[in-house]
């Protein structure tokens, strides 16, 4: 994860613990002038003035005790800004919202059963846990299922509608080219998420539209021979490309196939808007160790004061 152009700012988990610091300066102020004029005016009486070096040492650490506390109390930590290259591997470990357009395609062929328990019924799961990813990341997902024509299914991680009725065709290029239009009309980085077994049958060719768009993933369900034009072109044009066909008890590679499948989509999208530099931060409280070793080093000190 590289990390370059560090900033160190400081702040405090309990800041308003900060307003006893003059409170305690004033009283110890006070404290040590009164005292100050008893000790002079009994040294007079006795006729000698020692040396004031050593009693200025101990009042300073008496002060600087307080003050020191006073810290602790108000749990100082360390802020850490640095900018941070975005990669595949680290893009869900940033803070970096996007959106992602789910195509989910409907057609007749998306029923066959080559994957487990079909391919509509892979794609829905996959759907569903693309969806609880972006909830976690705080990302917004829009699920369109298409056929002949592209119909809302979920916008706005919401409402969503998921008990799909397949339909005849299966216009996979017109598709891609409305999640193109959502995507350049979204205001936040938007890729593109294409889930179909590849055998178009209608409308523009897929392969035209593949060469129309950056910001997309395809996920082929099954094992459809028609799906090769779509999975050449995008080989030639450098899209990401997966494919799942599950069996009987493979349920959970789910997870991990779609944890690589949204990771692929944010990265795409921060590239295509020129954000794989962010800024981020972290805490550090190690200087709350160092407040302690400074309390137990005037600690030492303020013994000189029975000596």
């Amino acid at each position: 994860m590289p990390l370059q152009n560090q900033t160190i700012s400081v702040g405090f988990e309990n800041p308003y613990a900060l307003v006893l610091i003059p409170v305690s300066v004033f009283i110890l102020t006070f404290l040590y002038i009164k005292s100050r004029k008893r000790s002079y005016n009994l040294a007079s009486r006795l006729g000698r003035i020692g040396n004031a070096r050593i009693p200025g040492i101990l009042t300073a650490a008496k002060f600087a005790t307080a003050i020191i506390i006073v810290f602790a109390a108000a749990q100082p930590y360390t802020i850490i800004y640095s900018r941070m290259t975005v990669t595949p591997e680290n893009v869900l470990e940033v803070n970096a919202t996007s959106r992602v357009v789910v195509l989910l395609d409907i057609s007749t062929s998306m029923g066959y059963t080559d994957t487990f328990p079909s391919r509509i019924g892979s794609a829905v799961s996959l759907v569903e846990k693309i969806i609880e990813i972006a909830a976690s990341k705080k990302d917004t997902v829009d699920v369109y299922g298409f056929s002949d024509s592209v119909k809302p299914l979920c916008i706005n991680s919401s409402a969503c509608k998921l008990d799909i009725k397949l339909e005849r065709f299966s216009a996979i290029g017109d598709a891609i080219f409305f999640g193109y239009a959502k995507a350049r009309a979204s205001a936040l980085p938007t890729a593109i998420i294409l889930i179909t077994d590849g055998a178009s049958n209608y409308g523009s060719p897929a392969e035209d539209a593949v060469k129309a768009i950056e910001n997309m993933v395809v996920m082929l369900v099954g094992n459809d021979q028609r799906a090769s034009k779509l999975e050449n072109a995008c080989r030639e044009h450098k899209i990401p490309l997966f494919r799942i066909a599950l069996s009987s008890g493979e349920e959970d590679a789910l997870n991990y196939v779609a944890q690589k499948l949204y990771a692929s989509a944010k990265f795409e999208a921060l590239k295509a808007y020129g954000q794989l530099q962010i800024s981020v931060q972290r805490r550090d409280y190690s200087i709350q160790l160092y407040l302690l070793a400074a309390l137990i080093l005037l600690f030492v000190i303020s013994l000189g004061e029975g000596l």
